[in-house]
């Protein structure tokens, strides 16, 4: 029979001394996301864009969207969600594949715009497509035909797009706005890793495991104790690229405080690495450790973008 423990009883959520428990270990990590996220929103506050400006206002509003992700994400994980916080730092990675694509081809914006339309219709086509083996006497809600009148409505709009633009919309994946902008080698690995969280993969139930070698002991219910650094430094990484390509869009330079901050982030994120480094066998990082916590040279810096913060 398994043992199913539940730590941390508290009335709210259960993680009222896990809360406590993660802001004390991770005070300097937490410390930088938060002062990032309130310069990175602050340094937005001051920038001059215009409505009528979508090259430069659809940018801005994906940092935006980027920033707030960080927040949540250590909400997340201070509060012992740590799988969640994962699956949640992909949205980070997808908002910076964006803004740098559009940062290095802006004529795709027209095609942004376009794949809320292109996946739409997809998903209702979809839709369509499992119900149609139905019964009469199974309810569809919403029904076919309004289901029929949004794609129709979509293929109008896609067909004013090719009139205009003279080509058909193209779906773009992640991967693909990710390469454009030069920022693929910051997403593999890691995306492939949160992405597993976010869709319950087998292995993402691993942190729920409590095991002795092969042996099965327990199922964890409850906040889980692991190593937030990385994880909120590596989020932080994102946002830092995010707010330098933003400031290359505008042709303005990133404010003084961000950067000072950057070298307090790269000299954390330098001493937690060679941390762990040491903490494993003969001072060798493990294949994770080395994994995780691979040097900022290659996970920071890109030719599309050579005056990031650290090289200035």
């Amino acid at each position: 029979m398994l043992r199913i423990s539940v730590p941390h009883p508290d009335p709210v959520n259960g993680r009222g001394g896990c809360v406590e428990l993660m802001l004390a270990r991770h005070t300097e990590s937490l410390d930088i996301a938060c002062t990032l996220a309130t310069m990175g929103e602050g340094f937005i506050a001051g920038l001059d864009i215009h409505e009528n400006d979508p090259n430069r206002l659809i940018p801005a509003c994906l940092l935006i969207r980027q920033i707030s992700g960080l927040r949540s994400l250590c909400l997340l994980a201070v509060n012992g969600f740590y799988t969640e916080a994962i699956g949640h730092q992909r949205t980070l990675m997808e908002a910076l594949a964006r803004i740098t694509a559009l940062a290095g081809k802006p004529d795709l914006l027209h095609d942004y715009l376009a794949q809320d339309v292109l996946n739409t219709n997809k998903l209702l086509e979809d839709i369509l497509s499992f119900r149609s083996d139905w019964g009469p006497d199974i309810p569809r809600e919403p029904p076919d035909e309004e289901l029929r009148e949004r794609i129709a409505a979509g293929h109008v709009w896609l067909e004013g797009f090719r009139n205009t633009h003279g080509r058909r919309a193209r779906d773009i994946k992640t991967f693909d706005w990710a390469q454009t902008g030069g920022v693929a080698h910051l997403l593999f690995g890691r995306f492939v890793i949160a992405s597993e969280a976010l869709h319950f993969s087998p292995k993402s139930l691993d942190h729920l495991l409590v095991t002795d070698g092969d042996r099965l002991e327990a199922v964890r219910i409850g906040p889980e104790d692991e190593d937030l650094d990385h994880l909120i430094l590596s989020s932080c990484k994102y946002v830092f690229v995010g707010i330098q390509t933003l400031a290359n869009i505008l042709a303005v330079t990133v404010p003084d405080d961000i950067d000072v901050l950057y070298r307090h982030f790269e000299a954390l994120y330098e001493r937690r690495a060679d941390e762990a480094a040491r903490a494993t066998p003969n001072g060798l990082p493990t294949a994770v450790s080395a994994h995780l916590w691979a040097p900022l040279s290659t996970m920071c810096r890109h030719p599309a973008f050579p005056d990031l913060p650290s090289q200035r």
